[in-house]
């Protein structure tokens, strides 16, 4: 799925504080695609992070606090992918992990979400990249 999103620019918008006060929203949103991580907020701060999110990429620690704010992320999503990771043990479909229980619960109240989760050998893909790339083992 991810490979029919035409991105010839985009801009990775992180979660931190270090955004605001930037005015950078125009630059962002003008971007073909957005990336952006967590449960960073938009509503309200539009001027620094813009308005737009093409795929937003969520640790499994952060769908309670989705949950909390579904109207921010879920109703108006229609045009965001959700990319959720998370260790196996939580994300397993056989076993029914806790958070792939709580993913399949919005699905199903958000049956037109796109909503993706990484499979075990992509995470431990991921887990190896971070650590080369960090030196530290999440």
């Amino acid at each position: 799925p991810l490979a029919q999103v035409p991105c010839r620019q985009c801009a990775v918008v992180s979660s931190s504080g270090q955004m605001l006060g930037s005015r950078s929203g125009k630059e962002i949103d003008a971007k073909e695609c957005v990336l952006r991580m967590n449960q960073a907020p938009t509503r309200g701060y539009e001027e620094d992070v813009g308005s737009r999110s093409t795929v937003r990429v969520v640790s499994h620690t952060s769908i309670p606090l989705l949950l909390r704010n579904q109207s921010s992320f879920f109703k108006p999503s229609c045009d965001t992918t959700y990319i959720i990771w998370g260790p196996p043990r939580l994300m397993n479909r056989e076993k029914v992990g806790l958070v792939y229980r709580t993913l399949a619960k919005i699905k199903e109240m958000y049956p037109a979400l796109r909503l993706y989760t990484l499979t075990e050998q992509m995470m431990s893909h991921c887990d190896e990249l971070f650590q080369l790339e960090t030196g530290k083992n999440r």
